[in-house]
């Protein structure tokens, strides 16, 4: 019986979130993460743009992604750019003054095939949720995953991935 009850509620949990996984065309996985620690982040990629491949996958990284390295992919080329910060923070004992803003992966996945885009990073002590734009580039045409809602409930177009940072103490 106990059995039946938590089949029914991990069906009616993942019902619940269907939808939104079928509807985001860039997404980040996890979903969530605790404040100050490290992540990997995959970002996901679930088609290509008007039927073409994607070309090129570029993620900007808000400050609060900090010391992200990307994870090279077979088949592709990887480029980090790199920034001054608005505000510096501390890393393994030193202050970090730059830091990588943007990633950009260049290769080809067909519109017919799903990959993922991975970083290793660590989250700011600052719980909440963060907006990370992804930009797709396709032999035709682009996708901006960069919208976020505008507190109407009305659906976004093209939504950013969001990263929800939650409150707690990170254990190594």
């Amino acid at each position: 019986m106990k059995r039946c009850r938590l089949i029914g509620a991990a069906c009616l949990v993942a019902g619940a979130l269907l939808p939104q996984q079928v509807l985001a065309h860039a997404t980040v996985s996890p979903k969530f993460t605790t404040q100050g620690s490290y992540q990997r982040l995959a970002f996901g990629i679930t088609h290509g743009c008007e039927g073409s491949a994607t070309i090129e996958v570029i993620i900007q990284l808000p400050e609060s992604i900090m010391g992200a390295k990307p994870m090279p992919k077979a088949g592709w080329t990887v480029e980090t750019e790199v920034q001054d910060l608005a505000q510096p923070y501390v890393s393994h004992g030193k202050e970090i003054r730059r830091d990588v803003r943007s990633i950009r992966w260049r290769g080809k996945l067909l519109d017919a095939h799903y990959d993922e885009f991975v970083v290793m990073t660590k989250v700011w002590n600052k719980p909440g949720p963060v907006a990370i734009p992804v930009t797709q580039l396709c032999e035709k045409g682009r996708m901006d995953w960069n919208q976020l809602p505008d507190g109407s409930g009305k659906r976004t177009e093209y939504p950013a991935p969001v990263l929800e940072i939650m409150p707690g103490e990170h254990k190594h």
